[in-house]
């Protein structure tokens, strides 16, 4: 079975964070993958130098591409897929560069092949089995509710909207429909109704998820409201959600980067 593995580290001023995100890609992690790669979002801090000293530690292939703008998360993750399916890989991790999730919580997941047998393999903050460190009670409230009305909404046990470690089975992404969403926050909350309005399968894994150093760019209140008014729109007309582009930008528009770091 095809198991061409990419892991994507979305960056943006977390030049205190990346190098513990890289620590953690063990020789267990590096056996089951091919290349790293990360997009850097136009960050002010020294991000990319960062980055690119604790590429260093890897024996794995490792790609730093800077973007020619921000594009905000949405837009990185766009950028990011289209790298995968331009290079043909079977599967992509997202890994958060803010070192709030850890990639070592995948480890089992794949070893035993869940990522075969789903579409998308969300690494759930609020899994039953799953462990917040220093997660406040604002945000555990403000998550779990929405995981509720969108539980209610799919009539199915949602644990997460989608948050800093997953696993994406590429030929569910290769008709490009992501490059319609928002680029914004809200992008993975689209990925993942858009999922369950095309019946893919969606599985959920515990993780260890944490806060200590990291400076979150969400706006608790404003993201959800936002996002409970997508919930509402999804509700009375689930269909006309994903029509039209709804990205901000204009018909065939690039996300366009550049390579700053290979060692191969």
């Amino acid at each position: 079975m095809p198991n061409r593995i990419l892991v994507f580290i979305p960056a943006y001023n977390c030049e205190n964070q990346i190098g513990r995100v890289f620590a953690k890609i063990n020789q267990r992690v590096q056996a089951l993958i091919e290349e790293v790669v990360v997009i850097d979002n136009r960050s002010a801090d020294g991000t990319v130098a960062a980055a690119i000293k604790a590429a260093a530690s890897l024996d794995t292939k490792v790609t730093i591409l800077r973007n020619k703008q921000n594009y905000n998360l949405g837009g990185s993750i766009k950028r990011a897929f289209l790298y995968a399916i331009e290079h043909q890989y079977d599967y992509m991790i997202t890994l958060h560069g803010d070192d709030q999730a850890d990639i070592r919580d995948m480890l089992i997941p794949l070893t035993v092949g869940e990522h075969h047998r789903h579409d998308l393999v969300i690494g759930a903050r609020f899994h039953p089995q799953s462990k917040l460190e220093g997660y406040s009670l604002v945000r555990r409230l403000g998550n779990r509710t929405l995981n509720v009305v969108c539980s209610i909404i799919n009539r199915r046990n949602v644990h997460d909207l989608i948050a800093g470690l997953n696993c994406f089975k590429m030929e569910f992404f290769r008709d490009e429909f992501f490059i319609r969403f928002p680029d914004n926050l809200t992008f993975d909350a689209h990925v993942l109704l858009y999922a369950f309005h095309r019946g893919a399968g969606v599985h959920y894994i515990p993780v260890t998820w944490r806060e200590e150093d990291q400076v979150s760019n969400a706006k608790v209140f404003r993201q959800a409201f936002i996002i409970l008014k997508l919930f509402a729109r999804y509700l009375v007309n689930r269909g006309r959600v994903f029509s039209g582009n709804l990205s901000g930008r204009a018909e065939g528009f690039t996300y366009e980067s550049e390579v700053v770091y290979k060692n191969y």
